[in-house]
């Protein structure tokens, strides 16, 4: 039986064994809000070569993310989280992405733009800041006119008082909320407190704590 498409077949997702990853974690989000059951495999890097051909011959790309559905492989967070929204779609399951089309392909295009620019902010206040250990060193200039980008596109999709850029949460959010948390959890002050409460939120959901509860302590 070709398994690529049932859905009771057990999932697997190729993880992030430092746990620092943004796409690892925009893909845990997902699954856990879907409330679907899988396995979690942790990755170390540099991947083993032999894992590393696996996922080149099997899912194209070889690297993690990596989503296993029955006999279908697949990399790319974002690509991942589609595929999932389609698979496991309501009323059976959570809505990950909205309902209505314009607000669909408003949260793709901030999945999109937030996995190709920031990269100054992203260098200055790097996901380990955010999962683990958080940052005092001042933002670079390209730290700083990105965090203002950000700020300004954020307020433009957020108004005050919403826990959304769409009608209700998608996991598009997710990945913003985690954007803004680069300059929360740091303690810069250039977020306004409606996006910060936002933010918060989402570092409040079920899918987020969870995934933060497999990050080591530090001392």
């Amino acid at each position: 039986m070709n398994t690529m498409s049932d859905p009771t077949t057990e999932l697997v997702l190729y993880g992030d064994a430092a746990w620092e990853s943004p796409w690892v974690f925009h893909a845990m989000v997902a699954l856990d809000e879907l409330k679907l059951k899988y396995t979690l495999e942790p990755v170390r890097r540099p991947i083993a070569p032999e894992l590393k051909q696996t996922l080149s011959d099997r899912a194209l790309i070889g690297l993690v993310p990596a989503l296993v559905h029955g006999d279908f492989w697949l990399t790319e967070s974002s690509a991942i989280s589609e595929y999932l929204a389609e698979q496991f779609a309501p009323p059976e399951y959570p809505r990950l992405l909205p309902a209505d089309p314009r607000e669909r392909a408003r949260a793709r295009q901030v999945m999109s733009w937030l996995r190709t620019s920031l990269f100054g902010l992203r260098n200055d206040r790097p996901t380990t800041s955010v999962f683990m250990r958080p940052v005092s060193t001042p933002l670079t200039e390209k730290g700083k006119a990105d965090a203002e980008v950000l700020v300004r596109v954020a307020g433009q999709l957020v108004a005050p008082g919403k826990r959304s850029i769409a009608s209700e949460w998608c996991i598009a959010d997710a990945d913003l909320s985690l954007a803004l948390m680069r300059l929360v959890g740091n303690g810069d002050s250039e977020v306004p407190k409606h996006l910060v409460d936002y933010a918060v939120a989402t570092w409040g959901r079920k899918s987020v704590l969870k995934y933060l509860s497999h990050i080591p302590t530090t001392s």
